[in-house]
């Protein structure tokens, strides 16, 4: 059974992935003047003559556009099957919302949607010139008083879609009301706003660490209250945002929600707005909806607290994440200890220096643990690096494929598995240490990420959507079979050496450390078996060599890195110390 350690304080600091909806930012339009017939036209749009004005592209921007009955879609060279793939997401998204809102539209509909496409966070900076930097560049933009959207390309079809989908809610359930804007008046809640906004989004395209913290919050009794939903900031906020708007949807009936917004215009969020379309008070719904939250997170709650038994492996150092061995003694991790974004750090016999100052996505580490390939988009766009640990250079990795956005180095050492993203969605590759394409592993119309290689380097483990759940996949070499198939997501594979394959497993923001057998299939019951007994999320399994594993894990706001045994393994308290 595990050992309990000594009751311990330490401050925690907040994480917060905000996603930047700028709902009152107004720049000139583009001209209305488009040729009549639906197609993908060159140039001669009006669309390059709104942007880039103030600052030179790095290369000239040829712009097209694409349009459907509801949307003109504004794209640039490469960008062409990213451009098909919004306008399906997008059709798609109008089908959905627009129903529910369609009686503010009896008057004046909605004229088409213009959508700008970018390729970076660099070309949009070039072509809006905010000043802000490019690690403030906000995924999409809603300028729903114009009804036009501005969005940047993501790494993932998922994000895309989010994106998307999120931010044409704002222009279909605002713009209405936007001479209220302009003119006074009531104002709805932050927390209906982007509620809705993530209400409409597909389940697999929300963050899925917003509901972590989320359950983590009704754990701890830390929701927030009426007044302080008034404003939406970080995750949880916009967990609760989105879990508020379900609950109403759900318990009073999908219709509310139109007609609470248009009531907050009328009397602003007080008591008579609630009382009037729901029929009780802001407190007595509060209420509602924090016993519905009590009723629904129930899995976890009885299950002992791994901060009882284990101490974070790294006392400080702000959010941590992702730890991976280097070596002997030494661990590689990210942390924001010196950044509000993610950097790489090495811990080597309990002294800790950091290795980057720009921000990093995702890495990987070689063989020999003496370098490190990783993704950084701080200079605007996804680009791969190479790191050398023992004096610190850093390198651009000549990749021959454009948008990285995973990697995985072979531990034979001579390949990489590399995760890009140039249609819309990610797929898998294969590539040399010089950069070149040797094959193609995954070709997909969804997305296919987070590879890891068998311990020989003959295969790898990935995963990929089947059913409105995260799944495993093995790729032999030759061709790919489906290892998993529970409802539930299984994420984040690592092959260890014992030849088990680790993962993180679990929905509804509870997510456990799991194990399954590689040789085993979805057919034959490829079935996960959860080895963490505990309360808290963990996420980024590492095993290691004695039986350890170095786990990231979710409380009350912060990212922890924890060393610890599954039960029956030998329970041991394992921290820097």
């Amino acid at each position: 059974m595990l050992k309990k350690k000594p009751e311990e304080g330490g401050a925690r600091r907040t994480m917060r992935r905000t996603w930047l909806v700028w709902l009152f930012f107004i720049i000139v339009g583009i001209s209305n003047s488009f040729p009549g017939h639906a197609a993908v036209e060159l140039s001669n749009t009006g669309a390059e003559y709104a942007f880039g004005q103030v600052k030179s592209p790095p290369r000239p921007l040829q712009w097209r556009v694409l349009k459907s009955t509801h949307f003109e879609i504004y794209f640039y060279q490469g960008l062409e099957e990213v451009a098909l793939r919004c306008q399906s997401i997008l059709d798609e998204a109008y089908d959905h919302v627009y129903p529910d809102f369609a009686g503010f539209f009896t008057i004046n509909r909605l004229p088409p949607v213009r959508v700008i496409l970018f390729a970076s966070r660099r070309d949009f900076q070039n072509a809006e010139a905010t000043g802000t930097p490019l690690t403030a560049t906000p995924e999409g933009v809603a300028h729903f008083l114009i009804g036009r959207l501005a969005i940047i390309c993501q790494p993932t079809l998922r994000d895309l879609r989010g994106v998307l989908v999120h931010e044409v809610t704002h222009i279909i359930s605002l713009h209405p009301f936007r001479n209220r804007f302009l003119g006074g008046g009531g104002q709805p809640p932050d927390w209906l706003a982007e509620g809705l906004a993530e209400y409409y989004t597909p389940d697999l395209s929300r963050f899925p660490m917003r509901e972590g913290a989320l359950r983590d919050a009704v754990f701890r009794d830390g929701l927030s209250t009426m007044d302080q939903l008034r404003s939406v900031g970080g995750n949880l906020d916009y967990a609760q945002a989105w879990a508020l708007t379900d609950f109403i949807a759900k318990k009073y009936g999908n219709g509310k929600l139109a007609e609470l917004l248009k009531e907050f215009f009328i009397n602003g969020d007080r008591d008579i707005t609630y009382q009037k379309v729901l029929g009780l008070s802001r407190q007595e719904l509060w209420e509602a909806w924090r016993a519905d939250l009590q009723e629904r997170y129930q899995a976890g709650r009885e299950a002992p607290r791994i901060t009882d038994y284990y101490s974070p492996w790294i006392a400080g150092y702000g959010q941590q994440m992702q730890a991976s061995p280097a070596g002997e003694g030494r661990v590689v991790f990210l942390s924001s200890h010196e950044s509000r974004y993610l950097d790489l750090y090495l811990w080597e016999n309990g002294k800790t220096r950091r290795l980057t100052e720009q921000t990093v996505t995702a890495y990987t580490v070689s063989p020999d643990g003496k370098e490190i390939l990783f993704i950084s988009d701080v200079e605007g766009e996804n680009l791969l690096y190479r790191l050398e640990i023992a004096t610190g250079k850093i390198t651009p990795f000549p990749l021959a494929l454009g948008n990285p956005v995973e990697v995985a180095w072979s531990p034979v050492g001579e390949r990489l598995a590399v995760t890009v993203n140039t249609k819309g969605d990610t797929d898998i590759y294969l590539v040399n240490l010089e950069g070149e394409v040797l094959a193609r592993v995954t070709s997909g119309s969804t997305d296919e990420m987070s590879p890891f290689w068998a311990p020989d380097g003959q295969g790898l483990v990935y995963v990929a959507e089947h059913l409105g759940f995260d799944q495993l996949y093995i790729w032999d070499g030759k061709k790919s079979r489906q290892l998993t198939a529970a409802s539930k997501h299984h994420r984040e594979p690592v092959w260890g050496e014992d030849g088990k394959i680790y993962l993180t497993l679990g929905d509804k923001g509870y997510y456990q450390t799991a194990v399954v057998d590689p040789r085993a299939s979805a057919q034959e019951g490829g079935k996960a078996e959860v080895i963490s007994p505990f309360r808290e999320t963990l996420l980024h399994p590492f095993p290691l060599p004695g039986g350890e594993i170095l786990s990231t894990v979710y409380e009350n706001g912060t990212y922890k890195i924890y060393c610890w045994r599954p039960p029956g393994n030998g329970e041991k308290e394992v921290t820097a110390e």
